[in-house]
């Protein structure tokens, strides 16, 4: 007598691979809401780990300038990592998506030169209303003033690795996720705010407005222009002026590190390759 077969088996379907979000448009990756604010928490976190470990290896004092100095760089390039890292997570992205990229140089020069004009007038206009203090804390936390060393460092950590990491995460990641979401002017109040707010909570909040208003300038450079390196090179610009005001002895530092800076900016955008057209 045969036995009875086996009943067949069902094959089991394999899971299906997550499926990456739908690019917008425009070619930018549309990441979620939550990707800059995980990326500065979880930056910040690891930063200011890595410098108390630091500190205590080295036994350094915490408020030393050369901690600090050393500490920002740190705190800095890890939201810049840590962001991306999640952006990777989500949907890679490419250069020219973040802002590195080429546009047409006249046309770069022009809107920029706008937007230094504007935050100019703007500044002159609130200085001279609310005459606000500015205590320049930063200049005295990087001991910019005690040694001609310090005084080199402060300028490249503040016109160099500043500029770059603020923009690649202010303009290059939160804007770029808000804009995705709502019209441009809302998108760069946010994006202004947040920024003024992250940089006055070391200095002043009288200062709040002439950053927040720095800030919208920033997005409205981005905006037009499509090109990050036009914004670091303001940013730079801003920097390299507000160094050498808050130093003693610090224009030689901050004009000769502020034009390598601003010269690499304009060269990069007349050089680098465009990847999407630049909107005009």
């Amino acid at each position: 007598m045969e036995s009875p077969s086996p009943p067949p088996v069902e094959a089991v379907p394999a899971p299906l691979a997550p499926t990456p979000p739908e690019p917008s448009p425009d070619g930018f990756p549309r990441w979620p809401l939550w990707l800059p604010l995980a990326g500065l928490g979880v930056g910040l976190a690891f930063g200011i780990l890595s410098v108390s470990i630091i500190a205590g290896v080295t036994g350094a004092d915490a408020t030393s300038p050369g901690l600090t100095a050393a500490g920002t760089v740190v705190v800095d390039i890890s939201i810049v990592l840590s962001t991306l890292a999640f952006a990777a997570m989500v949907a890679p992205p490419r250069p020219w998506q973040l802002g590195l990229r080429g546009a047409p140089l006249k046309f770069t020069a022009a809107i920029s030169a706008i937007g230094i004009l504007a935050f100019f007038l703007f500044s002159l206009v609130y200085a001279a209303i609310v005459q606000p203090e500015d205590p320049q804390k930063v200049v005295d936390d990087l001991g910019a003033d005690s040694s001609t060393l310090l005084l080199v460092a402060g300028a490249l950590v503040v016109i160099v690795v500043a500029p770059i990491c603020e923009e690649l995460f202010f303009r290059g990641f939160l804007f770029r996720v808000l804009r995705m979401r709502m019209g441009f002017w809302l998108a760069a109040i946010i994006d202004g705010l947040l920024f003024g707010l992250v940089h006055a909570s070391s200095t002043s909040l009288e200062a709040l407005p002439i950053l927040a208003f720095l800030g919208l300038v920033f997005c409205y450079v981005y905006e037009r222009t499509g090109t990050l390196f036009a914004t670091i090179g303001m940013h730079a610009l801003n920097n390299t002026i507000s160094y050498g005001v808050a130093t003693d002895n610090g224009w030689a530092a901050a004009l000769s590190i502020g034009a390598v800076m601003i010269t690499a900016c304009v060269a990069a955008v007349a050089r680098v390759p465009r990847g999407v057209p630049a909107p005009v």
